[in-house]
């Protein structure tokens, strides 16, 4: 099969596309001809902890997390999917490829009505964020979240999660033409990241105030500034929390900042039954318009250097996905 493969030695690992072996399936899990492949924000962390040499490229060089399609074969345990039913599944590596073999525990159906790129773009995305702010961050009514890199996918969901759970909400975007696209997704308040002093802005929208939760979805570019703005007892949630505070030291008043920190993943492992059924409540949410989930861009799968290339630029509204 043609796959895209991380490899490298004694340097920086690049992006390639080729042939690979055929995924070869355990009792529990599928094997899914890939229709359209996503590329989550875990993928793009990973790729930079293979290139910083802080984590090893997984066995076989295949990487991504998460793909849509179609069963062709199953495992001898696996009971809820056949031949021909149309998934999405997740997986720690290997969907970057023509076929994929995931887990029956992280694999969902599609419901009707739901296209093969919103379904590819979902799981991940969905369980990361309402994980993060809902179940252990404990969003509520009246409160601010300041959400930075707003336009990625993982913010445009975190704002509807947010709107929804009645926050107010505030986004920082690159793009000034992205503020009335933000708009339709309900999103009023959007500092330009290029143009604004983000801290006095935020601090005029929040009458001095500062927000109850930073949303943070960028590399950490600025810490220094959004952990100023969390109210003591305030929430920051980011892929490295702990470490990323710790490189701020003070809050606005020059001491440590007193906040919860968060790392913006599943609490639990995406195979566990309860994010199943909550990835699969979300489903049918976005199969029934409630949820949205943009599609920026889709590239041919052998583009995927160029198309990872494009997330970092920090130009896409929404998901990238690749095509086999």
């Amino acid at each position: 099969m043609k796959a895209v493969l991380c490899s490298g030695t004694g340097g920086r690992p690049t992006l390639t596309f080729g042939e690979a072996p055929d995924p070869v399936i355990a009792d529990d899990m599928v094997l899914i001809r890939v229709e359209l492949v996503s590329i989550e924000a875990i993928d793009v962390v990973k790729l930079a902890l293979y290139r910083s040499g802080l984590a090893d490229v997984p066995a076989g060089g295949i990487v991504g997390c998460q793909a849509s399609g179609t069963v062709i074969a199953m495992g001898s345990a696996v009971t809820r999917f056949g031949v021909g039913d149309r998934v999405v599944a997740y997986h720690g590596c290997g969907s970057h490829a023509e076929l994929f073999a995931a887990p029956e525990a992280s694999t969902w159906h599609l419901p009707e009505g739901l296209d093969p790129g919103s379904a590819a773009a979902a799981p991940f995305t969905l369980a990361a964020t309402h994980d993060t702010l809902l179940a252990r961050g404990k969003l509520v009514p009246g409160e601010t979240i300041l959400i930075n890199h707003v336009t990625s996918s993982l913010g445009l969901v975190s704002v509807q999660l947010a709107i929804e759970a009645g926050a107010r909400v505030i986004g920082i975007a690159r793009d000034p033409m992205c503020e009335e696209r933000l708009n339709r997704i309900g999103l009023a308040d959007v500092l330009n990241a290029g143009r604004d002093d983000i801290i006095a802005r935020c601090l005029e929208l929040t009458g001095g105030q500062g927000v109850d939760f930073v949303f943070d979805v960028s590399a950490g570019d600025r810490i220094t500034q959004l952990a100023r703005l969390v109210k003591p007892g305030g929430r920051y949630a980011a892929f490295s929390p702990a470490e990323s505070l710790a490189s701020v030291g003070y809050g606005r008043d020059g001491t440590t900042p007193d906040i919860g920190r968060l790392t913006i993943m599943p609490s639990s492992p995406m195979q566990d039954p309860l994010v199943h059924a909550q990835v699969a409540a979300m489903l049918a949410r976005v199969a029934g318009g409630e949820l949205l989930l943009p599609i920026e861009h889709e590239f041919a799968l052998c583009e995927a250097a160029e198309a990872y290339e494009f997330i970092l630029s920090g130009q896409p509204f929404g998901h990238i996905v690749m095509r086999p």
